[in-house]
């Protein structure tokens, strides 16, 4: 994941720089089976497909407990979208001035493009929190444990393998405009690794 200010700049959001190479068949293999192109359950990676359950907080008040779940739905949505390519909710809670919002759409739509998709990489929350001056601007945060991934092409190949499990803790500011939440700016940042 990459980091964003509230600028409007950002590098697309990253995974760990680990990659390995499909493993070369054996002479006696039978032909693998062409991929369904629909999003399934991948086995020993935990399912991100079904799409996180919005928080009641979404409707408001503007609370700092209400802003911490917020926070916590909207990041809970980025293995789903890079699991099934879908971003509506995402883009619904962006903001114009996040960064690392249109940072991570523009990297989604250049990995579906190529029929490019995640498997894992589950968000496991541990902690979240938040304050604020004026009821109107909230600086949220969240920790959780990212799971290890991995991207496949469009055939169903592994063409990059993230093993590693991490703890990171992710900045996220919020507004609250009276009616909606709006994520304004993303800042995750690697704690540990697990």
């Amino acid at each position: 994941m990459a980091a964003c200010t509230d600028t409007g700049t950002s590098s697309p959001p990253e995974a760990p720089a680990t990659t390995s190479a499909a493993a070369t068949p054996d002479a006696t293999a039978s032909p693998t089976p062409t991929p369904d192109p629909s999003p399934r359950p991948t086995v020993g990676l935990p399912d991100v497909t079904v799409a996180p359950t919005p928080p009641a907080a979404l409707d408001g008040p503007p609370t700092e407990e209400n802003a911490a779940a917020v926070a916590e739905y909207y990041m809970s949505l980025f293995p789903y979208m890079y699991a099934t390519g879908n971003s509506s909710e995402w883009e619904r809670l962006a903001g114009e001035s996040c960064g690392y919002c249109s940072g991570a759409l523009t990297d989604l739509s250049a990995k579906v493009s190529v029929g490019r998709h995640a498997e894992g990489g589950q968000f496991e929350f541990e902690a979240r929190g938040s304050s604020t001056f004026d009821d109107k601007e909230f600086f949220a945060w969240v920790v959780f444990v990212q799971h290890p991934s991995r991207a496949l092409d469009g055939s169903g190949t592994v063409v990059e393998d993230f093993p590693d499990t991490t703890r990171v803790r992710a900045q996220v500011t919020l507004a609250w405009d009276g009616s909606t939440w709006s994520v304004i700016g993303v800042d995750p940042r690697k704690v540990e690794s697990l």
